[in-house]
């Protein structure tokens, strides 16, 4: 019987030893992942993430820079310095949603340093970080026992707990922009707390909070795997109160004074007929983002939007800031053209997300979307986003 494998599934190494080489290669196809076995201590230099059981042996590993590193047992014990840690195989089922995290948040960091020095280089001051105190944090989720004590232990850490009584209130909460972390503990994969993790990015919210996940190692396969990736971190139900209580009260004081992504645009780097940022902030950002691209061997796209005199610029551009992520940053690139560059997104995701955008507009517009390969300059990645094709050229003769 032929082994039925997606081959278009995500790759994941896995370094361990028979039986539970077999064993994990069956839960990780079964959590929609494509696992492939390694072979000695030599991992290819793909940048696809690696799962490395910690019963194996081995302690020397090479080729483990710029790729996620998961370890999986009960031992705490890790061989290489770790950013996933599952405590039981029945876990893997969320790996999924992990890994999206994890890549989530480390393109975030990148892209925050990425920005301090686009603003450093185009001389535009960013805004300093938010001093550290006053963190509220927001519980919504079953009535667990242990909720007292926890908020006793934040509260000795200077960080205050509200607990909201259902999802519409929490959301109320949300809005008023003064909770900087969401604490969801479900009980079930339909509750209250399930259905606001399912909508908390859709919400209009200022200042979105950190989402924290407290996750029962069996809702991991009763929750779609789409839905978990919805929160910033998941932490497993299954360690002790303390260890718990600690880990939230360094979450919500780190969300406090968190640095967020910042937002060109100010002084001599912004577009005043658009609010977006200049074509000169705009290529000198890409073409950092396309050396970053290089070292982490991670995607760019870009796309441009053609404007004609039937559209009004400003509408235009409120609609197309309104759905970026904090990471992609869209700009002026010439008197007929507005481009968005998508890091860590390939060719397939700046089309959805252009269509999304043109589904959006109240008429139609005309948009081109560029992944970046090795052969493109700078001059050239942009410079096809607004070159005119034959066709184009034998319409306007």
């Amino acid at each position: 019987m032929l082994n039925e494998q997606r081959f278009d599934a995500p790759v994941v190494h896995v370094v361990s030893e028979s039986p539970r080489l077999e064993m994990l290669q069956t839960r990780l196809r079964q959590a929609g992942l494509r696992p492939v076995s390694v072979r000695g201590s030599y991992l290819p230099p793909d940048g696809a993430p690696a799962i490395i059981d910690v019963s194996t042996p081995r302690s020397d590993f090479e080729g483990l820079a710029n790729r996620v590193i998961v370890t999986i047992g009960k031992s705490a014990r890790s061989l290489v310095e770790t950013d996933i840690h599952l405590a039981d195989v029945s876990q893997i089922e969320s790996l999924p949603a992990r890994l999206a995290i994890w890549q989530r948040e480390t393109q975030r960091q990148r892209e925050i340093q990425l920005r301090a020095e686009t603003a450093e280089r185009m001389g535009t001051p960013q805004p300093a970080a938010p001093a550290p105190g006053g963190a509220r944090l927001l519980w919504l989720g079953q009535n667990a026992p242990f909720l007292n004590a926890i908020k006793s232990s934040l509260n000795d850490g200077a960080v205050s707990l509200v607990a909201a009584s259902s999802r519409l209130t929490a959301e109320d909460y949300l809005a008023s922009g003064s909770f900087q972390t969401l604490v969801l503990c479900p009980a079930k994969p339909d509750d209250e707390a399930a259905k606001l993790l399912n909508t908390v990015k859709s919400l209009a919210i200022a200042a979105p909070p950190r989402v924290i996940l407290l996750l029962k190692p069996e809702l991991a396969k009763q929750i779609d795997r789409a839905v978990l990736s919805q929160a910033d971190q998941i932490i497993d139900l299954t360690g002790e109160l303390a260890g718990l209580a600690a880990t939230l009260r360094g979450i919500a004081t780190d969300s406090a004074s968190a640095v967020q992504v910042p937002q060109a645009g100010q002084g001599g780097a912004e577009d005043r007929a658009t609010g977006l940022v200049s074509r000169e902030y705009i290529e000198a950002h890409v073409e950092a983002q396309m050396r970053q691209a290089n070292e982490f061997m991670t995607p760019l796209s870009v796309v441009a939007f053609t404007l004609t005199p039937e559209h009004e610029l400003k509408t235009v551009a409120r609609i197309v800031r309104s759905h970026l992520r904090d990471t992609d940053l869209a700009g002026r690139l010439d008197s007929n053209h507005i481009c968005i560059s998508l890091p860590e997104t390939n060719y397939r995701g700046a089309v959805v997300l252009a269509r999304r955008i043109e589904q959006a507009l109240a008429q139609p517009i005309t948009w081109r979307a560029i992944e970046r390969r090795q052969f493109h300059t700078l001059q050239t990645l942009l410079g096809g986003l607004t070159a005119k094709s034959l066709w184009s050229k034998k319409q306007q003769a």
